[in-house]
């Protein structure tokens, strides 16, 4: 089947805001469908053009539904299946353990996506970040080089609880030279990352305190098209933080994302909810934050919660009102 024949989901609104291209959908499943198909086509241009492509990928819940969706197209499409065999996959980031442990993102993307599609995918097309590689400073070096060298040409991005992009976190600034780096994941990190693992990580101490992930600066390398996938509800206060307008602020790195020049955002109603609410106010009402409170409480309790929340807006420039 071609792939230009593959219909589109229909989002519930298209919006243009703040320099980006925002397409709501009712459900997760629709985002992730039209995020494979508009990847899936450019992929397949790419490799038309020039000979080969990369697909530069998050490793995480927020990309089940687009894995899910790739790996249908690729089932039915065989200008896509052609395709896999001169695409080169990278990671945004990954813990300092084994490849084979479970909470690594090499073994998630490999159970959820490559492993499902290893038929078509050379096995040297998959380029594994080894964060637990001894010298990690020469294995950083060598894995940007190596994206460097074959693209970046695609990305599927996803969205952090705190507004992290990868596992750049907030406060690290973001006119780092392009490259990878270890850090140390925040307490909302790690909470978020016992919310999206509930099996492998049932208290914060099992959650690993250091990582490996590109920076800001190299993921804003993408030449062609950067798809922005943010499903969940939990997602609403950096949601609206990354992208209320067009204030770009290391607290929070994902509202980089607006001084891209190829990029989209897809998202649900659910994780939009307080993003439109602020589009249509002008301020973000009590009810309004009382809402991100809850859903992200968790074990850092509604009161620093709250003001944690408060802080980050009042730096985005994001007004707080009782509308």
């Amino acid at each position: 089947m071609e792939l230009q024949n593959i219909a589109m989901p229909d989002p519930v609104q298209d919006v243009t805001h703040a320099g980006l291209r925002f397409f709501i959908y009712a459900t997760a499943d629709e985002m992730g469908h039209a995020s494979a198909i508009q990847i899936a086509r450019e992929q397949v241009q790419l490799v038309e053009a020039h000979g080969e492509t990369s697909l530069w990928l998050m490793a995480a819940p927020s990309a089940f539904p687009f894995y899910d969706a790739y790996i249908e197209l690729v089932k039915v499409s065989p200008m896509l299946q052609s395709a896999l065999g001169s695409t080169h996959f990278f990671q945004f980031d990954d813990y300092p353990l084994p490849a084979d442990h479970p909470a690594t993102f090499r073994y998630l993307l490999q159970q959820h996506l490559f492993g499902k599609l290893s038929r078509w995918i050379p096995e040297e097309n998959i380029h594994a970040l080894n964060a637990d590689a001894q010298n990690l400073e020469k294995t950083c070096q060598a894995y940007a080089l190596d994206l460097l060298t074959h693209g970046p040409d695609l990305q599927l991005k996803g969205m952090g609880e705190n507004g992290h992009w990868g596992f750049h976190e907030p406060g690290v600034p973001l006119d780092l030279e392009p490259g990878f780096m270890e850090v140390d994941l925040s307490d909302e990190n790690v909470a978020q990352q016992m919310r999206d693992h509930p099996l492998l990580f049932t208290d914060a101490t099992e959650v690993p305190v250091k990582a490996v992930s590109a920076n800001v600066a190299l993921f804003m390398e993408t030449h062609e098209l950067i798809e922005d996938n943010v499903p969940q509800e939990s997602k609403g206060f950096a949601f609206l933080a990354s992208y209320g307008n067009e204030h770009v602020n290391d607290a929070v790195p994902s509202s980089a994302l607006k001084q891209h020049p190829n990029a989209v955002v897809r998202t649900t109603e659910a994780a939009a909810r307080e993003w439109l609410a602020y589009q249509e106010h002008g301020i973000v009402t009590e009810g309004s934050l009382s809402r991100m409170v809850t859903s992200l409480q968790g074990e850092s309790g509604g009161q620093d919660m709250e003001k944690y929340i408060r802080s980050t807006l009042e730096t985005m420039e994001i007004p707080i009102g009782a509308a």
